[in-house]
């Protein structure tokens, strides 16, 4: 595929980067003030915005050591919201914010190419609004073009080494292959028992050579079906403890804390200041299982569309045949890891409605991909975001 250029401050192209926006086109967002989903997130602050910091809020600034040692602005009692969150969800030093604040909801995310990638989380994406999504992309690329090369040039060896050991281990298949039939089957993957078949052959030693069609479906207990879906719903809400728990931002601004604990699902809200409240306990088991209908449906397909685009995704499914030794196919792990995703989606999504008291049609999927789609980007994978 050819490189796919960005546009630089000054009008011209960069032409000796490969770079893939796709994801941004025809999108517009506006920041919805009563959100501040991205005032959870603990900013780090690069090294030449250290100096302002230190010299204007010196109190307000940590060290991290992880993934790396870093400075970051600190947080309300150390583990809730951003510390400059001010009262109406504002932000005490915008004009100042440091760049991770500024980026998002864009993602760089570095693997055999740059590809921008869009947080579904935030609210603002959904709804429209006065900034063009594609513009603003290619100036963040236009602006971290020599970092972006640098960090390029180290993803594509790692990727070398990793297509030659897929190759000795004679498991190797084209991204692009994998993708095509993928997208040949997005609608089938509304149907939990389509999901659940794709699994099971996920799961086997014998290499997928594509996926099965919908006539092929053997007979599932639904009982087990949906046991199985909540197992893989409750994994994904699970966290060392409500901090580190999965929020839902709703769209009366309320952040949701959702932690599987015992078996169980903790729904707390959390204030502006940091502070958790119990709301109630959720017995899973209550929780049924729904498909999206009307809209809804083609919500899901345009989301599924977008993770089988998406290098972060497709590096997931490399970092899963790296972790397993280079043992289970590639074409069975990427499928079998789209289809987990979207029986994750459609669980949490159902949760969501349970809580809500809606259904999956189009305002629900909206509100289920807004509760998924930040912890999808946050999953391990080959390559770096930026």
């Amino acid at each position: 595929m050819a490189p796919s250029p960005a546009r630089g401050e000054d009008g011209t192209w960069l032409l000796d980067l490969d770079v893939d926006m796709s994801e941004l086109e025809g999108k517009a967002f506006t920041c919805d003030d009563k959100c501040g989903l991205c005032c959870l997130c603990q900013a780090e602050v690069l090294p030449h915005e250290l100096p302002f910091f230190k010299k204007n809020h010196p109190d307000r600034i940590v060290m991290k050591n992880e993934p790396h040692r870093h400075a970051a602005l600190a947080l309300k009692n150390g583990e809730g919201p951003c510390s400059f969150l001010s009262s109406g969800r504002r932000c005490q030093i915008y004009a100042q914010r440091p760049h991770y604040c500024r980026q998002f909801p864009f993602h760089m995310y570095v693997g055999t190419r740059v590809q921008v990638e869009l947080d579904l989380s935030c609210r603002g994406v959904w709804y429209g609004g006065r900034e063009d999504a594609l513009v603003i992309g290619g100036q963040m690329v236009s602006e971290h073009a020599e970092v972006l090369r640098r960090t390029l040039q180290q993803s594509l060896a790692v990727h070398r080494e990793f297509e030659m050991n897929c190759a000795e281990a004679g498991i190797a298949r084209a991204p692009e292959a994998l993708r095509r039939t993928m997208e040949q089957h997005l609608p089938d993957l509304m149907d939990p028992l389509y999901l659940a078949h794709v699994l099971d052959l996920s799961a086997e030693e014998e290499e997928m050579e594509s996926l099965p069609t919908m006539s092929s479906l053997p007979t599932y207990d639904r009982r087990e079906l949906e046991a199985s879906a909540r197992e893989t719903g409750l994994e994904s809400l699970s966290a060392e403890d409500v901090y580190s728990a999965p929020v839902y931002c709703d769209p009366a601004g309320i952040w949701n804390v959702l932690l599987a604990r015992d078996g169980k699902v903790e729904w707390t809200v959390m204030d502006d200041d940091g502070k958790v409240s119990p709301v109630r306990s959720i017995d899973p088991r209550k929780v049924q299982l729904l498909q999206p209908e009307g809209l809804g449906r083609e919500v899901f397909i345009d989301y599924l569309r977008i993770l089988n685009r998406r290098d972060s995704m497709l590096g997931y499914a490399y970092f899963l045949v790296d972790d397993y030794g280079y043992e289970d196919p590639l074409a069975n792990t990427y499928y079998g890891a789209m289809a987990a995703a979207a029986l994750d989606l459609l669980w949490r999504s159902s949760l969501i409605a349970h809580m809500r008291g809606g259904k999956l049609d189009r305002e629900g999927m909206i509100e289920g991909i807004i509760s998924f789609d930040m912890d999808r980007l946050d999953a391990p994978t080959i390559g770096a975001f930026i």
